[in-house]
């Protein structure tokens, strides 16, 4: 019997606006965490389930959605997006998500 394939894909990591300014930003609230040193935790994290981890982050909308179409044809298996500020307010996010038909998760 031929070995289980337990590579997890592409996993594009999404962040949004302002996440760039973290463990600088209100650190009484935010922490001390920078968003490099959340993303070197999420490649740890990955590395046992043989993930590929891609990174993005912008504080403008429209490079998150460019960002997210570009998935249709990078081989991207799926997406993690933290929308930050848009999470509440971006049908255009939303829309943009439904219509590359990967699985995500916020």
């Amino acid at each position: 019997m031929a070995p289980k394939n337990t590579s997890a894909g592409n996993i594009l990591i999404i962040h949004g606006p302002n996440l760039n300014l973290l463990g600088v930003r209100e650190p009484e609230i935010y922490g001390g965490m920078t968003l490099q040193d959340i993303n070197r935790n999420l490649v740890e994290l990955a590395e046992s389930t043989g993930a590929k981890l891609n990174f993005f982050q912008s504080n403008a909308e429209s490079a998150l959605i460019d960002r997210i179409q570009q998935t249709m044809s990078d081989g991207t298996d799926f997406i993690i997006i933290n929308p930050a500020a848009y999470t509440h307010t971006s049908i255009a996010l939303r829309d943009a998500l439904a219509a590359v038909k990967l699985p995500f998760i916020e």
